[in-house]
């Protein structure tokens, strides 16, 4: 049996950003303790459930965990591990956001058991991150790397790609910078304009343009060039890692692994049911001091599953296990969309190598369109 996954949501920011429509608000310390006292609870409602089950990674994600009071991590790391059954080579990741962290910060995750940190950068350029409303300097981000060295081993980093202002200059000086920094993973996403953003509206006005599809794949391709020349693989579409420090959390989410979410907004995946909490902060606090768990759910049909797992499983470098595949739907995938799959391998765009069907390292920014082909 295959561990579970452990994702707790901290909804809290300093202040969100211009791009970014998650479930993130900013509040102070009494807030931050209600939720806390919120999470324990809802930890002592759904632990007795779990007792027979390991989990093998935790990841606090947000919104930004590292803004929250002193001491809030490491009381919730406590509850967690007295709670759940944790596996002893577990990964643990905590996101954080370099104009929060501080030494006393890192302190708390290394007490906290903490060994994986996920820093979110973006880019290194003042300009560039000032033009999106993000409270950071180059100055925080050294400071993050300096505090970080020598004392967590396995240390992430975010950038976005198709920032405005953002050019391919700029994105090559971001990933030489993380290189020097010896991080052992780099997150490269491509910025989505969320609907009734900042940002958004800001281009809707004419008020700030972004990168055309063009330009954003030539930043992809740089970042993909200068990661593999550097020993990075990429292991999914927009993850790289050196050999060995592959987020553990986040491919349970593209192998379809069962994870328990927690917090506000968190979904959780067990027993093919998709359960998922308010993303109402009154209301979430409000029905766990009531002792009610999430009543939202969505039982997934035999059809759904099929297409989850061919568009989660061909956003990573394995692809698909064809013989898997045909075990739990019943269907040879080379069969059933044979004419496609031979149309894709024709133009290069796929490959099927030791009973796995997967895109080709070099098509990998055509990606949703071959998605859409097979299913």
């Amino acid at each position: 049996m295959k561990n579970y996954g452990l994702y707790i949501h901290i909804p809290f920011c300093s202040k969100k950003c211009d791009y970014c429509d998650f479930a993130s608000f900013c509040m102070g310390e009494g807030d931050q303790k209600a939720y806390l006292n919120a999470l324990l609870k809802e930890i002592d409602l759904v632990k007795d459930s779990f007792k027979s089950k390991t989990f093998d990674t935790i990841f606090i994600g947000g919104g930004t965990p590292s803004v929250v009071f002193d001491g809030f991590i490491l009381t919730l790391s406590k509850k967690l591990f007295s709670s759940f059954k944790i596996a002893k080579n577990y990964e643990f990741t905590i996101e954080v956001n370099p104009n929060s962290f501080n030494e006393q910060k890192l302190n708390e995750y290394l007490l906290a058991g903490i060994n994986r940190i996920s820093v979110g950068v973006q880019n290194i350029s003042d300009k560039i991150i000032n033009g999106v409303g993000r409270l950071q300097t180059r100055a925080n981000v050294d400071n993050t790397f300096k505090l970080l060295n020598g004392k967590i081993k396995n240390v992430s980093a975010d950038i976005i790609l198709g920032l405005p202002n953002e050019n391919l200059s700029s994105v090559k000086n971001t990933i030489q910078y993380l290189l020097n920094q010896n991080v052992t993973h780099i997150s490269a996403y491509t910025l989505q304009l969320e609907e009734g953003t900042p940002l958004e509206n800001k281009v809707k006005k004419g008020l700030t343009t972004i990168p055309n599809d063009e330009a954003i794949v030539k930043q992809y391709n740089a970042v993909n060039k200068l990661l593999s020349a550097a020993g990075f693989i990429r292991y999914e579409i927009s993850n790289y890692a050196k050999p060995g420090f592959e987020c553990q959390h986040n491919l349970k989410y593209w192998n379809n692994v069962e994870y328990l979410g927690l917090g506000l907004a968190a979904h959780s995946y067990l027993n093919g049911t998709r359960f998922w909490n308010t993303a109402v902060f009154g209301e979430y606090i409000a029905s766990i001091s009531k002792s009610e768990l999430p009543k939202n759910k969505e039982i997934l049909t035999n059809e759904q599953k099929r297409t989850e797992r061919i568009m989660l499983n061909l956003r990573t470098n394995k692809g698909i296990d064809l013989k898997k595949f045909s075990q739990e739907f019943g269907e040879n995938l080379l069969e059933t969309r044979q004419k496609q799959i031979e149309k894709l391998k024709d133009l290069g765009m796929i490959e099927i190598k030791n009973g796995h069907l997967k895109i080709a390292e070099n098509k990998f920014s055509l990606s949703n369109a071959i998605i859409m082909e097979i299913l």
